[in-house]
């Protein structure tokens, strides 16, 4: 049961936990009555909320047929990766010279994330790679930087890439990724961290590319056969 006294930030992020982790599946219908009448709560925080995950393009808005949650497609996961490549090897730059302090801070990260990856648990594992670059992102002390990259709705994105990863890619410890960012930070050379930065993403977006052409090439064969079999 959720507090009577709650904002609707509160209740985005109960029902985007929903979608993420299977509860709400795309094409189900999001009925404010219903959701308020489940949380205990009235349904002006809970329409607000619904506005918010359709600004986010998670919920979709159909005439006379009300709130979906809606299919995220293949393609809006991979375009992030050339964007967030931009953004995250100005931030490295950027915080180079700033992030000593916070050295620590992803050590832990990088540590936290490799005991979600033995647990089997990518949302834990997606929370503390978020974490990790957005100290980098902070240290580099630009809001519109930081603004630019909050927008993307990377813990949601990473979260979607990694469900799909771990299915098709079980060794995939994003641990490990890791520590060729925190050496480079540790040497503090602007140019080498964000190319670091760079690179990090970039690979990341190439596995997810190589994940999803497999999938398609296996769900062809597939089809083939069942043709072949009528």
């Amino acid at each position: 049961m959720i507090q009577r006294v709650i904002l609707s930030d509160q209740v985005r992020e109960q029902l985007l936990d929903d979608i993420l982790s299977g509860r709400y599946k795309p094409g189900d219908r999001l009925v404010e009555s219903q959701i308020a009448k489940s949380m205990g709560i009235s349904q002006s925080p809970v329409r607000e909320a619904l506005r918010d995950l359709v600004a986010m393009r998670f919920v979709e808005v159909e005439p006379h047929k009300g709130a979906r949650v809606r299919q995220i497609e293949e393609r809006e996961i991979l375009e992030i990766y050339p964007v967030r490549a931009s953004l995250e090897e100005l931030a490295g730059t950027l915080a180079a010279d700033k992030i000593a302090d916070h050295l620590g801070d992803l050590e832990q990260a990088v540590t936290k994330m490799s005991a979600a990856f033995n647990d089997g648990d990518a949302r834990t594992m997606a929370q503390w790679d978020v974490a990790f670059h957005r100290t980098i992102l902070e240290s580099s002390d630009n809001n519109i930087l930081i603004e630019s990259w909050n927008a993307l709705m990377i813990e949601s994105r990473t979260f979607l890439t990694l469900s799909n990863l771990i299915k098709y890619k079980p060794d995939l410890n994003l641990g490990d990724w890791h520590d060729p960012i925190i050496e480079a930070l540790r040497e503090g050379d602007p140019v080498r961290c964000g190319a670091e930065l760079r690179k990090h993403v970039e690979e990341f977006g190439k596995v997810m590319t190589g994940v999803i052409q497999s999938k398609t090439d296996r769900e062809i064969a597939e089809d083939a056969t069942l043709q072949a079999a009528v």
